[in-house]
């Protein structure tokens, strides 16, 4: 696919993401970045790959990298929503990007300073500089450090998050709120009457995800890392009912995602299926069924002389049962 063979895009309905709209000009710019990510992926896995090696004395852990490149739909969706929120063009959402190629390293609460010290210390003798970098532990609503890098003269730009295993899981828990909240989706509940309902949601989303992170561990010595910040402050006095709302928006979507993963690895399914249903029925066919497809199998080559050859019922039936545990 290129860049400019692409035309207009709208968000998915099934997420309620159709009023993110993007014109043909700007979603072929928007492509093209991504492609441009897609090719610089394998170098920096690589690269990431070197720096998990290099941490794993102190119990450092690449997760998910293979999401390590974010969907086109989602860098399609993101570009989208600051484009209609505020005024932005495609061409600046393509500059300012740095998490299309994304990686989070995680370490133990008792490892996780020194290890970030250390990841900062290769990537720099790799010839790579922080972009940005904020230090959100003692955020409410995610706690981690984040960063963004960039190499001077390839201009490969990547995200690079540090977490310990628990404040991962809970970021990941999160994730259906955080994408709400992103794609703008609470802004439709605001009306002429109360034209910035959507706060209430957002504040609604913060106060569930606070909850996910209550048991997770500080680590010790934390504040030596970068610049702290504090994005989100909590509305404990929020409307019961707008907090239920986003309870049941956050199941919704999950179940959406829980439907396209399933659909997803079914694609994969049938062909495998196939072959452990064989395998399974030569298993658990009786004593010596294997024994008896082989000597079957060799029979007609030594009856060729004799008759001529007949088709080996066998077989057939072993295919019609395949397909009947696909």
């Amino acid at each position: 696919m290129s860049g400019s063979d692409v035309g207009a895009w709208q968000g998915s309905a099934d997420k309620a993401e159709d009023h993110l709209k993007l014109t043909a000009d700007q979603n072929q710019l928007i492509t093209a970045r991504w492609e441009a990510a897609k090719e610089a992926r394998g170098r920096l896995d690589g690269i990431m790959q070197g720096i998990e090696h290099q941490s794993a004395e102190r119990g450092g852990r690449l997760e998910g990298l293979e999401h390590s490149l974010k969907g086109l739909d989602s860098f399609r969706r993101k570009a989208a929503v600051t484009v209609k929120r505020n005024g932005g063009d495609a061409q600046e959402v393509c500059e300012e990007v740095d998490d299309l190629n994304r990686y989070t390293l995680t370490f133990e609460a008792d490892e996780y300073v020194q290890g970030t010290k250390q990841a900062y210390a290769e990537l720099r003798e790799r010839g790579f500089e922080t972009v940005s970098e904020y230090n959100t532990w003692e955020d409410p609503v995610y706690k981690g450090v984040n960063t963004a890098w960039e190499h001077p003269e390839t201009k490969e730009k990547f995200e690079l998050q540090f977490h310990t295993p628990e404040s991962f899981k809970a970021k990941s828990d999160n994730h259906e709120l955080y994408e709400l909240a992103r794609s703008g989706k609470f802004e439709e509940f605001n009306t002429k009457k109360d034209p910035k309902r959507s706060e209430a949601y957002q504040e609604a989303s913060d106060l569930l995800q606070n909850e996910r992170y209550e048991n997770v561990r500080i680590p010790p010595g934390v504040e030596e890392l970068n610049e702290r910040k504090i994005r989100a402050t909590l509305n404990p006095e929020l409307d019961p009912e707008v907090i239920e709302h986003v309870r049941r928006m956050e199941a919704d979507l999950k179940a959406t995602h829980a439907t396209e993963a399933a659909a997803k690895a079914q694609q994969h399914q049938p062909a495998n299926s196939l072959a452990n249903g064989l395998g399974e029925s030569l298993d658990t066919g009786g004593p010596g069924l294997r024994d008896r497809l082989g000597t079957r199998a060799e029979q007609p080559q030594l009856r060729t002389e004799a008759r001529p050859a007949v088709a080996d019922p066998v077989p057939t039936q072993s295919r019609g049962r395949g397909r009947s545990m696909s």
